[in-house]
């Protein structure tokens, strides 16, 4: 996660002189200069202010603060981690949070995630620095998305552990939908098997299901009847059928489950479909058989595109 061995490289490059160059002013060894360089071993914190001089440079541009501190650079964490994941490489995925912990020491982003990766794990003591992390978290004065994000993975963390009372009442202290206590406490209450849990604390730590891609259609308060004045729910299973799904692959169907919600605070005439967070259509309609047309036409277009990227991915 430190930048030196490239930075040491790119400087002396910059310089246009060889390791030998840099290693008889320097008072080292050439083989010294070339293990910095390679990232084998770093260079004695000591001689730091002497190599910042000697590239004309800062010890902060060596180590590479500019990159540390970079968002771009913390977002790749979570990339990577999420990559891993997805794979089922929850090892690997510890692994670079834990790496990054040493970056970004008390990142409560990366602690939240790093406390549902350990969850994920088999060990007791995996369990136990998993609580440990989400109670870190909401010990600190953060913003209200991560203490969500990280009371909905202690639940289930909670309830791994054996400790149905206090996932219970951690639940009842969440907001809504993916984290929220009414989706949490009615998963509690199915006595899920511990593939079920983690398939749950996944879902909440990368926002994706490994057996269905979810889309929401909201409608405003004048359009609900369209659900049921334009045969909504059968179009939609019509359009199933015809597209031969569910069809499973790379944790996708070819047209995902859809969930129909009518108690929204939308202006009349707007109807919104959405994956999660992701809107696939936003739009006001002049009429209800308009608004059901369109809806009809996006699932579609969702559909097919899905059915694209499993083509892609088995080539």
């Amino acid at each position: 996660m430190m930048y030196i061995a490239e930075n040491l490289r790119s400087l002396r490059k910059g310089k246009n002189i060889t390791q030998e160059d840099a290693a008889e002013m320097l008072g080292v060894s050439p083989q010294s200069v070339s293990k910095w360089e390679r990232g084998e071993t770093m260079p004695d914190i000591a001689l730091l202010p002497s190599l910042a001089n000697f590239y004309e440079t800062t010890v902060d541009n060596i180590i590479g603060m500019d990159k540390i501190k970079s968002k771009q650079t913390r977002s790749a964490v979570f990339t990577r981690a999420h990559d891993h994941m997805r794979s089922g490489d929850i090892n690997a995925a510890v692994t670079v949070y834990t790496e990054a912990l040493k970056v970004f020491p008390g990142d409560d982003g990366i602690m939240s995630d790093l406390a549902m990766a350990l969850a994920l794990c088999d060990g007791k003591d995996d369990l136990t620095r998993a609580v440990s992390f989400c109670e870190r978290v909401l010990a600190e004065n953060l913003g209200e998305k991560v203490h969500h994000t990280t009371r909905a993975a202690l639940c289930f963390i909670y309830l791994k552990a054996g400790e149905k009372e206090k996932a219970a009442e951690v639940a009842k202290k969440l907001p809504h939908i993916r984290e929220s206590r009414e989706i949490i406490l009615a998963q509690m209450e199915k006595n899920p098997s511990a593939e079920e849990i983690d398939s749950y604390i996944k879902f909440i730590a990368i926002g994706e299901s490994d057996e269905q891609d979810v889309i929401e259609v909201d409608f405003s308060t004048d359009m609900v009847p369209v659900c049921t004045e334009h045969g909504l729910l059968e179009r939609i299973e019509a359009l199933r059928n015809e597209l031969n799904a569910p069809f499973k692959g790379d944790g996708y169907r070819v047209l995902p489950l859809v969930r129909i919600r009518d108690k929204t605070n939308l202006p009349a005439k707007r109807v919104r479909v959405r994956r999660y967070a992701d809107y696939i259509l936003d739009a006001d309609f002049e009429s209800r058989a308009e608004a059901a047309d369109k809806i009809i036409e996006e699932l579609r277009q969702t559909a097919l595109a899905n059915i694209e990227k499993i083509k892609m991915t088995n080539e």
